[in-house]
């Protein structure tokens, strides 16, 4: 996959520099409407080339910085962490005091238009194939799971936002909010036609190829879309598909997933491919390791993105899984001691750890500060959990009890003096239970804020919640002003 990506972006470097191309409309972009029949180079590779700036964007800085603030940052179970005064633009979530001028929120907003922009060039540029009908498929499918991912995001932080199916020219004008049971509709209709022309995770593997669309992603991504409808059943249906598959497992220790040798491992439904090679000049690079590494001894990143005190006193007695999403001020990792910042905060989380032996290889310096870290966006555990969801709340409360203890048992470790199998019948209580279990098992990962949203219970959970204001995020004012008006805002902004 690398090596396709670095070739498709020297392509469009090229591209770029061609006085013949750039008399060509729209300028600057390749574009279904610029190609013609004396074209050198093969339609397929400009296709692969929009692709891979569609899946470039979710390892970008402006979505990752975003991200990590509006998911995260906005619950009592992270902190901002770093120091005080480091990343000043980002304070204002965690007392929800963001407001639409926001330049984060904006960016997070753009960032999400940018793929669908690119996936919608892909699509456009998929309409010229000819005697390709295997790949065209596959790249259809490929481009509208893209679409879908990001429509997904902008329908959960914004509720309805503007639906952009085609490329859209120079002069054409922003077009009004969609209702967020339109924008779902949309991405039900694409997933459910991409999922049978989607390659498991297995076929990836095999073709030395991972790191793109599967079907089990595009079945995760829809079921979260049911998911937020609370039509259960839909979404149950989608998750039995994904644990029958056999393309997943809970096999790799809870400890280990994180790590660069498990990458698009059992766990990995849904894996945003990063990598830094400098001796073979690759650097497909991402931020996201670096603004959680050790602000300190070793010096591994920023430190934000951090375990608060309530997130730790949340895990049960004895649960291995703190150990593995928490560093301490002063604990002892391969050997050696670690010291945060003497003006920084002083716990760290231990998913963006790199290790001693992914440093230092591959012409990647001593020190290096992860950005070769693959962003794990959707884990086979949180699947079940929401397979979990799904049947307690249709009333199997033997195939809710089961899929937790799944998830359970792999953190137990073996260990059975810990983590108690859940019992309990009472559906308030297992309900409570399966909440608690996405809380911990998914801790610092982008999902609690939504989940507590979903879940009516950010009022009580989150401090300055206001009701009928911050399940959702303001539509950026830049955004409103481009369109002249068009754009409408949120209640409460």
């Amino acid at each position: 996959m690398k090596k396709i990506i670095l070739f498709l972006t020297a392509i469009l470097i090229l591209a770029s520099c061609s006085d013949d191309f750039l008399n060509r409309y729209p300028k600057g972009r390749w574009h279904q409407d610029n190609y013609t029949a004396d074209s050198t180079l093969s339609k397929g590779i400009l296709v692969e080339a929009k692709l891979a700036e569609a899946y470039g964007t979710l390892r970008g800085w402006p979505f990752v910085w975003a991200g990590l603030a509006m998911n995260n940052y906005t619950t009592p179970d992270v902190e901002k962490g770093s120091t005080p005064s480091d990343g000043g633009e980002v304070t204002q979530f965690k007392p929800l005091s963001y407001t639409a001028s926001s330049a984060v929120i904006a960016d997070y907003y753009s960032a999400c238009y940018k793929s669908i922009y690119f996936s919608n060039e892909a699509l456009a540029l998929v309409t010229t194939l000819e005697d390709d009908a295997a790949n065209k498929q596959l790249y259809l499918a490929e481009a509208l799971f893209l679409r879908s991912v990001m429509y997904y995001r902008l329908a959960q932080a914004f509720g309805g936002v503007p639906l952009v199916n085609t490329v859209l020219g120079q002069n054409d004008k922003t077009p009004p909010r969609s209702s967020r049971d339109e924008i779902w509709q949309n991405v039900e209709r694409d997933l459910t036609f991409a999922i049978p022309f989607l390659p498991t995770r297995q076929t990836l593997l095999g073709s030395n190829n991972q790191g793109r669309a599967t079907q089990n992603a595009a079945r995760a991504v829809l079921a979260k879309v049911y998911m937020y409808q609370q039509n259960w059943s839909a979404a149950m249906s989608l998750t039995s598909a994904i644990i029958a598959s056999g393309d997943n497992s809970l096999n790799t220790p809870y400890d280990q997933i994180f790590t660069e040798v498990n990458e698009y491992n059992d766990e990995s439904v849904f894996e945003v491919y990063c990598e830094e090679r400098p001796a073979e000049q690759i650097y497909l690079t991402s931020q996201f390791a670096q603004i959680q590494g050790i602000r300190g001894i070793p010096n591994l990143g920023w430190g934000f993105n951090a375990p608060s005190q309530v997130l730790m006193d949340g895990y049960e007695t004895g649960d291995p899984r703190k150990a593995a999403s928490v560093i301490a001020d002063g604990d002892v990792l391969e050997g050696k001691k670690i010291r945060a910042d003497a003006s920084g905060y002083k716990f760290f989380n231990k998913k963006a750890y790199t290790k001693i032996a992914e440093r230092g290889i591959y012409g990647r310096p001593a020190e290096a500060q992860g950005t070769w870290v693959n962003i794990r966006v959707i884990r086979y555990a949180d699947v079940v959990l929401m397979h979990a969801e799904a049947a307690y709340e249709l009333g199997n409360t033997d195939e809710a009890l089961a899929k937790l203890e799944m998830v359970r048992a792999r953190a137990r470790g073996g260990d059975n003096t810990i983590l108690p199998k859940v019992t309990t019948t009472v559906i308030d209580e297992l309900r409570a239970k399966i909440h608690q279990e996405r809380r911990i098992e998914l801790a610092m990962e982008w999902e609690r804020f939504y989940d507590l949203v979903r879940w009516d219970e950010a009022e009580n959970a989150i401090p300055n919640f206001v009701v009928g204001k911050h399940e959702l995020f303001p539509i950026p004012q830049t955004e409103i002003d481009k369109s002249e008006g068009v754009l409408t805002q949120n209640p409460g902004y």
